[in-house]
C-alpha cells in the first residue's frame, strides 16, 4: 500500500542551472524509491528554459539575454521556451505512476493536476478554467501551463503559476511568432497571458500562494504533507548533475 504522506519541498530561489538539475535529481531520486512522493515549489532568478528538444538559435534572443543577465538553460521535459524570473512561481509534482488519484491516462493526468491550480486560485477569488492540452486560463488568457516528462516507474509534472508578469522583457528575451514588430508582439502577448497581480490589483506573497497551492493538492489527491528538505543521497546526486546543466553541451545542444 502506497503511503499518503508526501514530502512538501521548498528549494527557494536558484539559477536556472540549478534548478533544471534538481528536477533531474528529483525524478530519479523518485525512481529509485530513495525518497517518497513530492510537491516542490521552486523560483528563478531571471532565465530563460527552452524545452527538451528545441533550438536555443530558433527560439532565443541571445545576444539580449546575455547583455541583461538572463540565464538560458534547458528543461528536461518538452514544450515551449518560456520566461522565468521572481514573478512565476514554479511547481512540481514528482510521484510513482501507480499512485492513487493520479490518472494513468496522460489528458487525464493533466487536467486532475492542473485542477491543483484552479482551486488555489479560487482561494483568491480567481475564476479559472483547464484548457487542454495543459493550460490554465481566466477569461481565455493563460495564467499557468503545464508539462512534464517521465523516467522508469515516476513522473515529473510540473507548471508555473504567473503571480506577476514582465511581458516587455519576455518578448525581448524570446523569439516569438508575431515577427519584427515588437509593439505587436508586446500587444498580443499581454492578450493572451495574464498574472494575478493584474487581476487583483497586487502583488499576492508568493508563501501564500504556495500555501493555498499545497492543500489544493493535499484535498485534491486526498494526501497529507511533510515539509522536508532533500535527501543526503539527493545533494550528492545534485552535485554530479550540475557540471552537466551548466555545460554547453546541454545548454546549446538539440536534444533528441
Amino acid at each position: 500500500m502506497i503511503d499518503h504522506k508526501w514530502r512538501l519541498l521548498d528549494t527557494g530561489v536558484h539559477d536556472a542551472c540549478c534548478n533544471m538539475a534538481l528536477e533531474k535529481v528529483l525524478l530519479t531520486s523518485c525512481a529509485e524509491g530513495i525518497v517518497p512522493n513530492t510537491l516542490h515549489f521552486l523560483e528563478f532568478s531571471p532565465c530563460v528554459l527552452l524545452g527538451y528538444s528545441q533550438s536555443l538559435e530558433d527560439e532565443i534572443n541571445e545576444s539580449y539575454c546575455r547583455k541583461n543577465g538572463i540565464a538560458i538553460n534547458r528543461r528536461i521535459s518538452g514544450g515551449g521556451s518560456i520566461y522565468m524570473d521572481g514573478g512565476a512561481l514554479g511547481w512540481e509534482i514528482i510521484a510513482k505512476k501507480n499512485t492513487p488519484g493520479i490518472p494513468g491516462n496522460q489528458s487525464d493526468m493533466y487536467c486532475v493536476l492542473c485542477g491543483g491550480v484552479i482551486k488555489a486560485l479560487s482561494k483568491f477569488g480567481i475564476d479559472s478554467c483547464f484548457r487542454p492540452i495543459n493550460d490554465v486560463e481566466v477569461k481565455g488568457r493563460k495564467i499557468s501551463g503545464a508539462g512534464g516528462t517521465e523516467l522508469e516507474d515516476a513522473i515529473i509534472f510540473h507548471g508555473t503559476v504567473l503571480v506577476d508578469l514582465n511581458a516587455d522583457i519576455m518578448v525581448e528575451a524570446l523569439k516569438l511568432p508575431a515577427g519584427k514588430n515588437k509593439y505587436r508582439e508586446i500587444s498580443d502577448f499581454r492578450m493572451r497571458t495574464i498574472c494575478m497581480r493584474e487581476l487583483l490589483g497586487f502583488v499576492p506573497p508568493m508563501e501564500e500562494v504556495k500555501d493555498h497551492l499545497a492543500q489544493a493538492f493535499s484535498d485534491i489527491l486526498e494526501l497529507e504533507f511533510e515539509k522536508s528538505g532533500l535527501s543526503t543521497e539527493e545533494a550528492k546526486m545534485l552535485d554530479t548533475e550540475l557540471p552537466l546543466f551548466s555545460s554547453g553541451e546541454w545548454i546549446y545542444g538539440k536534444q533528441p
